[in-house]
């Protein structure tokens, strides 16, 4: 048994330093298990096992009938990851908050300096439309619209990989989380002023609006969610 676990640890080490070498990249496709057995001189079973452990861990990406794919997707792991931690109550969502309001606000002060005028003008476009839908499906999908662009505008992966875990968590264990948060006519209001004024900051570049309209929004958000806790106790 050992000497399987060091021989899949092996199959591992072997991709690993083929991505690190520059020799894979992603998209390009594994061979097929029996040749990368017989050119590491290692069981099929171990093969497998390496190929499950880079599945999981976002390294590859393993298609039915087609092969195994280079695809780097490490945000897939990190979610998997989180929704396994809050679910063992590793973890609460008031820590989530409290992560996600940190990166938030250093995704504002990278996309200042990094977020494109078509990406603005998006974002602008998103927090229009929430303003006038009424239907409470569509102003979640537009809130987590709004907040992944904030994050992609960054131009940080780390950021926006950390940012979507942590939005996976939510949407995996708090299912009607963002529809509840914006359902009342006062709630989507006040949320959505926080929205305008970050944009705004973010067209002026000004740093002190911008994390000020973040922190009431969290502000906001973490209030409503005591209310909704405190109403199940």
């Amino acid at each position: 048994m050992e000497r399987q676990q060091k021989a899949y640890k092996g199959v591992i080490d072997y991709f690993k330093k083929k991505i690190m070498d520059g020799e894979l990249r992603p998209g390009e496709k594994l061979p097929p298990e029996r040749d990368i057995a017989e050119r590491l001189n290692v069981s099929r079973n171990s093969v497998r096992e390496a190929i499950r452990i880079m599945d999981m861990t976002g390294v590859i990406s393993s298609q039915q009938g087609s092969g195994n794919y280079i695809t780097c997707e490490f945000q897939k792991s990190l979610a998997e990851t989180m929704t396994m931690m809050f679910a063992m109550d590793q973890i609460d969502y008031k820590q989530i908050s409290q992560i996600r309001q940190a990166l938030e606000c250093l995704a504002f002060s990278l996309a200042i300096e990094h977020a494109s005028e078509e990406q603005i003008k998006e974002m602008e476009s998103l927090v229009k439309e929430l303003d006038k839908s009424t239907d409470d499906v569509k102003n979640a999908a537009l809130d987590k619209k709004l907040h992944f662009m904030l994050a992609q505008s960054s131009e940080n992966i780390l950021v926006l990989d950390f940012l979507e875990a942590c939005s996976g968590v939510i949407d995996s264990f708090i299912h009607d989380m963002r529809a509840a948060i914006l359902r009342t006519e006062e709630r989507k209001k006040l949320l959505n002023e926080c929205h305008k004024k970050l944009i705004e900051a973010l067209k002026e570049k000004d740093e002190t609006k911008g994390q000020e309209a973040l922190k009431r929004h969290f502000m906001l958000i973490n209030e409503i969610l005591e209310e909704r806790e405190n109403r199940k106790i």
